[in-house]
């Protein structure tokens, strides 16, 4: 969600990050992780500018209806859960994650493994992006994960509040964070060594493109993606599967897992054909949960360039 700085939002962060999230800790998982909902409805109520604009990029959604307001609602919960859930990973164990976690499609992950060349989950910015990194590392699955923080942008309390507190808990993760704009020796390694990782697959989140991209449709605007995680799983053999994370029906959240994209995709445009096959996963299941879309707020008629800069709490 894009906020422009201000001192209310450098009050709100130091709400968030003393008070708030001293209860938060203290609070079961699954109080906790309510009162994020609630921190996402208040804000929805306080915003009825910005309702107004995202009911107006949800209609650009296939076949949705412009006046279910749910959908906004659920983008506003999932902002708060998706920043601050970073609370709750220390307290987060495989006990929770069996109780909390429902997992479709494990069977891909092992059969991948099998192979013995590694695995690369490919997701995107959708839904609490960082609950499988964790989920997966509690239950024993070797998981690093490709990113790159960022405090462009932030103001002097952003920087030195928020993100380096994000930073010293984002450490407490159970899987170690590679910067994408660094040389991913590691990375190459880890996959060498059957390992797993994870990348998102609609861009880092930040003003910075890293690597190279490519104009895929998504929703009837041309929308610049990485290639990066097709071109990676191509020079290392790493099995490359879409992940996504959404609703559970029995849990809270759900995990799913899907089959191979590269199977299929020969030729020169190979890496363009494996990530359109990945946008086509990611704009099915935003169609579905369009709620869980990160950048619903940007999905304006002007065109979404999808790796702006994300908003920091």
């Amino acid at each position: 969600m894009v906020v422009k700085e201000s001192i209310s939002r450098d009050l709100l962060r130091l709400l968030v990050w003393f008070p708030l999230r001293w209860l938060i800790v203290i609070l079961p998982v699954r109080l906790g992780i309510a009162a994020l909902r609630a921190m996402g409805d208040m804000h929805y109520a306080l915003s009825r500018g910005n309702r107004a604009q995202f009911l107006e990029n949800l209609a650009r959604i296939k076949g949705r209806d412009n006046k279910d307001s749910s959908y906004v609602r659920e983008y506003f919960r999932n902002h708060y859960i998706d920043r601050l859930l970073i609370f709750i990973f220390p307290k987060f164990g495989a006990k929770e994650v069996r109780r909390f976690i429902e997992i479709e499609g494990i069977e891909h992950l092992n059969n991948a493994l099998e192979r013995g060349k590694g695995v690369i989950l490919v997701h995107g910015h959708f839904g609490p992006v960082h609950l499988p990194l964790v989920s997966l590392a509690r239950l024993g699955y070797r998981m690093k994960q490709i990113g790159l923080p960022s405090d462009e942008g932030l103001s002097w309390v952003g920087r030195n509040v928020a993100f380096r507190l994000r930073m010293k808990y984002e450490a407490k993760i159970p899987a170690e964070i590679i910067k994408a704009d660094s040389f991913l020796r590691g990375a190459f390694k880890w996959l060498n060594g059957n390992g797993i990782i994870m990348i998102t697959g609609d861009g880092t989140g930040t003003e910075n493109r890293v690597g190279r991209h490519g104009a895929i449709d998504f929703f009837g605007q041309k929308v610049m993606f990485p290639l990066g995680p097709a071109i990676l799983a191509e020079k290392t053999g790493a099995e490359l599967l879409p992940m996504f994370i959404v609703p559970g029906e029995k849990k809270l959240y759900k995990i799913i897992i899907e089959e191979p994209l590269t199977s299929g995709c020969i030729g020169a445009e190979k890496d363009r054909d494996i990530t359109g096959k990945f946008v086509m996963s990611l704009e099915n299941r935003i169609s579905q949960y369009p709620g869980y879309m990160h950048f619903l707020d940007r999905f304006t008629s002007g065109g979404m360039n999808i790796d702006q800069k994300a908003s920091d709490n």
